[in-house]
């Protein structure tokens, strides 16, 4: 009997061949000796049916034939890759032979596992070899160890039930949109939500009304000359001025005059190294520090895992060790001493304790551990780019050796004839783990706070002299545009825009999509059409935008994404029945199909919008957007605006309506947000500006 390795990926396969050695015979499609044939998949061999391989007559689109609900699932031979499933076909059927799956170890190489095995009529026992890293050693070890192929059966199950589920919504809410409003729109249960965000963020910053205000800025000097500056301040959050005058008054009232020190506050603070990288925060990390995008970024990350064997596994959402991997510590360390400048740091770490529970945590790693080095040494024939993709990581993994960098924080206020000054200051006291990774490595310029500021020694109750004073008019800023690093954050941490507590919870590990997947969902809004690229930022498209006014919220909302994941986590548990799983899928897919059946059409209405009324400041329509409701001219320039919701009291579309063509609404319901107190009050529109009216 002969082990058939079923591989992945090509590269995998030979990679297992090499680490197996001996004398292989190439074959077409496969490698073979006494005791192995080693295949592979080339990413999906198998996919699902479309619509028109169940009916040839639903390869026309129309509204009449939507939804589109198949009683089984059927599958299908890639027609870009049917010759290698052929050779993988004929291995399979072969009696003398017992599988071992060697596709990718997570969701999504399981599922092209089984789709592999379900069209080829394999039903045999099988065996998984499971790699978190493709180096010879980690491959022998796995071999040796395989996993019993049916304890994935849960994962796999979550791998169709995702796979099913994402076809029924983005087969017939793509053709009823498109049908519905005359115009290609693609779709899905995560681009979907993902574009709403970027759109809700492009209407903030063009809706935006900057403010101008004033700050008022001291330099104080000592009996002995030395001089340190404040900046004026009242109470604990007002700091600046909303009138120019008014800053020219205390600016005159203070000048030449003297003043003491009337509070000093110094206390150490300290800054633990940061967690090992995900593949989310290396994504992330590369785009703030290089400008990567984070299809770039995994695409490096995937060769240095292969190609180099320098990685481990880089689709992981997790950024612990467990403590039996911490064993390979020395070897990954000794590896590292050949990297030019490393030598005193690994020297640091072989020396260091054992790192804590932040960093090698059991209860915290999944099918993955966190990203790391391998025991192989690099070489000089790394790109520019993979070799700083390496660095990242291999810094990041030796800074958890090392101590937290400490600071002394001070913060003095000046009082000068009634008028109170606030100066602070932070001094490096032991840069520990900053050491390894400097500001200048860590992707971007110092924060303010971060930035040392020297102070000469003070002592409270000292007398000081206003030698100069100065005033900054400054306006405050619109929001800024989602770059890939920030919008991979939101991404993983898209829970704040769901209320449901518990769903909330799930999608702290999880938000909109996964790891392995965010980048091909930012290419793909990018690919149709819904987003472009300036410089580093992510901008919306007029055909984006559409689509995000268009799509009714249990598509758009990450909800729909939050409760499907949270479903997805519970089949591969084994607490949810995935046939039940896929009867709400069907129900849901029903009801997104009627709302857009029952949306007005282009021709009704153009923009789908309903009208409120006529704009203040342009005269074009108020129309209603998902979070508020303002001027359908904003392109144009115009920044009128309502939101739907004002100090916690949510605004109707009634009494928008009332507010635009009367000037003025009583409300109740607000909350104010100093106080947490509810208030009333009535809501009046004046000259384009919205104000309160507490008369």
């Amino acid at each position: 009997m002969k082990q058939l390795i079923l591989a992945e990926k090509p590269s995998v396969g030979r990679d297992i061949v090499n680490a197996i050695g001996g004398s292989f015979t190439k074959r077409d499609g496969y490698f073979e000796n006494d005791q192995y044939i080693v295949s592979w998949a080339i990413g999906h061999l198998v996919e699902l049916f479309e619509p028109e391989d169940y009916n040839p007559s639903l390869k026309r689109w129309q509204l009449s034939t939507l939804p589109i609900i198949p009683d089984s699932f059927q599958l299908k031979p890639n027609p870009k890759t049917i010759k290698q499933y052929q050779v993988v076909k004929q291995l399979l059927s072969r009696p003398d032979v017992e599988l071992i799956a060697g596709t990718d170890a997570g969701r999504e190489g399981e599922l092209i596992l089984r789709y592999i095995m379900r069209l080829a009529g394999y039903n045999r026992p099988f065996k998984r070899l499971w790699l978190s890293e493709t180096t010879p050693e980690a491959i022998r070890k796995g071999l040796a160890n395989p996993l019993p192929g049916h304890g994935k059966d849960l994962l796999a199950a979550a791998a169709e039930s995702r796979s099913y589920s994402d076809w029924l919504i983005g087969i017939n809410a793509t053709r009823v949109f498109t049908k519905k409003h005359g115009d290609l729109f693609s779709i899905g249960r995560v681009q979907t939500p993902t574009l709403g965000i970027i759109v809700a963020r492009e209407r903030e910053i063009k809706t935006f009304t900057p403010v101008q205000y004033w700050e008022l800025l001291a330099d104080f000097t000592k009996h002995d000359g030395q001089t340190y500056q404040g900046k004026w301040f009242k109470n604990k959050d007002e700091t600046r001025f909303d009138q120019e005058a008014d800053a020219i008054k205390i600016k005159d009232k203070i000048a030449g005059q003297t003043g003491s020190i009337i509070k000093m506050e110094e206390k150490n603070l300290s800054e633990a190294p940061p967690t090992l990288f995900n593949l989310n925060d290396l994504q992330k990390e590369a785009n703030k520090k290089f400008g990567f995008t984070a299809s770039q970024t995994l695409e490096i990350a995937q060769s240095l895992y292969e190609k180099h064997k320098l990685l481990s596994y880089p689709r992981t959402e997790f950024k612990h060790l467990t403590n039996e991997l911490a064993k390979t510590i020395p070897s990954r360390l000794g590896a590292l001493e050949a990297v030019p400048g490393y030598a005193h740091y690994v020297a640091y770490a072989k020396k260091a304790p054992k790192p804590g529970k932040r960093f090698i945590d059991d209860s915290k790693v999944g099918d993955h551990h966190a990203l790391i080095p391998t025991n192989v040494k690099p070489t000089s024939n790394l790109s520019s780019q993979e070799a700083k993709i390496y660095n990242l990581v291999a810094r990041r993994f030796l800074a958890m050796f090392f101590p937290a960098a400490e600071y002394k924080q001070t913060k003095i206020t000046t009082a000068v004839i009634g008028e109170t000054f606030q100066t602070s200051g932070r001094i490096e006291l032991s840069p520990g783990w900053k050491e390894v990774i400097p500001p200048q490595l860590k992707g971007d310029k110092k924060d303010k706070e971060e930035e040392e500021v020297l102070l000469p020694p003070l002592v409270k109750g000292e007398n000081v002299v206003i030698s100069k004073t100065a005033l900054k008019q400054k306006k405050t800023e619109p929001p800024k545009r989602y770059t890939e690093g920030t919008l991979l954050a939101v991404m993983e941490g898209a829970g704040k825009f769901v209320d449901d507590q518990a769903l909330k919870d799930v999608m702290k590990g999880h938000g909109l999509g996964t790891s392995a997947t965010r980048a091909a969902i930012i290419e793909r809004l990018i690919k149709v059409g819904y987003l472009e690229r300036k410089g580093k930022a992510l901008i919306p498209t007029e055909k984006g935008e559409t689509l995000a006014d268009l799509v009714p919220e249990v598509v758009s909302s990450p909800q729909m994404t939050g409760e499907w994941e949270k479903a997805l986590i519970d089949i591969e548990a084994g607490q949810v029945n995935p046939t039940d799983f896929m009867t709400g899928i069907v129900e849901l897919t029903k009801r997104i199909v009627n709302l857009i059946k029952e949306q007005p059409t282009k021709g009704n209405n153009p923009n789908a919008k309903q009208v409120v009324g006529p704009c203040p400041v342009c005269g074009r329509d108020i129309v209603e957007y998902p979070k508020n409701f303002a001027c359908s001219g904003y392109r144009e320039g115009c920044k009128f605006s309502l939101g739907k919701q004002i100090l916690q009291k949510a605004i109707s579309f009634e009494e928008a309506k009332q507010l635009v063509t009367e000037g003025k609404i009583l409300c109740t319901g607000f909350t104010s947000a100093k106080t947490g107190k509810k208030f009333d009050a009535a809501l009046v529109l004046k000259q384009g500006k919205i104000s309160f009216d507490f008369s």
